[in-house]
C-alpha cells in the first residue's frame, strides 16, 4: 500500500500542472501581504471594521489568517477541486487506467491510494499558502503579539471588553485555523474522487466538483432555507476565524468537522462501489 502511495505521489506531484500551482500558491500570498500593507498606510476610517485584514496590519502572524480567509472562498476550491477530480479521471483521458487496473492491486486499494495523494496535495497546498503568508507578514508587519482594545458596551462578546493574543497562541491558532481550512475540503475530496470515477474527462470531473461546491456557497447565502443550510459542506468553512477576530473556539469548528466525515463516509463508500463494479474501457 505505501509503495502504491508513493508511486501515484511522484506521478501527481512532477505534473507540471502541480508546479505551477504550488509557484500561484506562494506568490499570490505574497501579493496580497503587499496590498495589505498599502491599504494599512491609508488614513483610517471611522466605521473600518476588525476583521481579519484589519487585525493583520497589526502582527504579521495574523497574515496567514487573513490570506486563508479569502483564498478558502474560491481560489483553494479549485486546486483541491483539480486533485479531487483528476484523481481517476486524468488516468483515464490519458488511457493509463486500464493498464494500472491489470497490476495485481485491488481496485479498491488502487481508489485508496489514489485518495490519500490527493488529500495530502490539498493539505500541502494549504499549509504552502499559510507559510508563504506567514514568512511575508513577518518580514513587512513583524511577529507581534496581537493587542485589540475594548469597543464598548454594544460590542459583541469580547470585543466588548477587548483581548490580547500572544505570539504562542497566534501561532498554535494558525495551525489549528490552516489544519481546519485544509480538513474543510474533505467533503470535496470525497466528492471529486465519486465524480472522477463517473467520468473519463478530468475537466469534467473537476467541473462538477468545484460547481457544487459554488453552489453550495450560494444557496448557504440564502437565510431562508433555515436550518437545511446547516447540512451545506461549505456552511462551517469560515467557523476558524473567531478564534483572530472575538478570541474564542467556536462550537461550529466541531460540528463542521463531523459534517465533512459524513460526507467522506457517505460519497466515499458510494466511490468505492462504483468503481469496484466499473466497466473500465479507457
Amino acid at each position: 500500500m505505501i509503495a502504491l502511495i508513493r508511486t501515484e505521489f511522484f506521478k501527481a506531484a512532477n505534473r507540471t500542472r502541480t508546479l505551477v500551482i504550488g509557484l500561484l500558491l506562494v506568490g499570490l500570498p505574497t501579493l496580497i501581504v503587499f496590498a495589505i500593507k498599502s491599504r494599512g498606510n491609508r488614513p483610517r476610517n471611522a466605521d473600518d471594521a476588525q476583521g481579519l485584514f484589519r487585525l493583520a496590519q497589526q502582527s504579521g502572524l495574523l497574515v496567514p489568517a487573513a490570506v486563508l480567509s479569502v483564498m478558502s472562498g474560491f481560489l483553494l476550491v479549485v486546486i483541491a477541486g483539480t486533485f479531487a477530480g483528476d484523481s481517476v479521471a486524468g488516468d483515464a483521458s490519458w488511457g493509463n487506467l486500464r493498464y494500472l487496473l491489470m497490476r495485481p492491486v485491488p481496485r479498491g486499494r488502487l481508489l485508496v491510494a489514489k485518495a490519500i495523494v490527493a488529500a495530502t496535495l490539498i493539505w500541502s497546498a494549504t499549509i504552502l499558502v499559510s507559510l508563504a503568508a506567514l514568512v511575508g507578514g513577518v518580514v513587512v508587519f513583524g511577529a507581534k503579539a496581537l493587542s485589540i482594545p475594548g469597543l464598548g458596551a454594544f460590542a459583541p462578546g469580547a470585543l466588548a471588553t477587548g483581548f490580547n493574543i500572544s505570539q504562542a497562541t497566534l501561532l498554535l491558532r494558525l495551525g489549528i485555523g490552516t489544519a481546519y481550512v485544509a480538513f474543510g475540503f474533505t467533503a470535496l475530496l470525497a466528492m471529486g474522487t465519486f465524480f472522477s470515477i463517473l467520468t473519463d474527462t478530468a475537466a469534467s470531473a473537476i467541473g462538477a466538483t468545484v460547481g457544487v461546491y459554488i453552489v453550495s456557497e450560494i444557496l448557504d447565502g440564502i437565510t431562508q432555507l433555515g436550518r437545511i443550510r446547516y447540512a451545506f459542506p461549505t456552511h462551517y468553512l469560515n467557523s476558524w476565524e473567531t478564534m483572530f477576530t472575538d478570541n474564542r473556539y467556536s462550537h461550529d469548528m466541531v460540528v463542521g468537522l463531523v459534517v465533512q466525515l459524513v460526507y467522506l463516509a457517505v460519497f466515499g463508500t458510494i466511490a468505492l462501489i462504483w468503481f469496484r463494479r466499473k466497466d473500465i474501457r479507457s
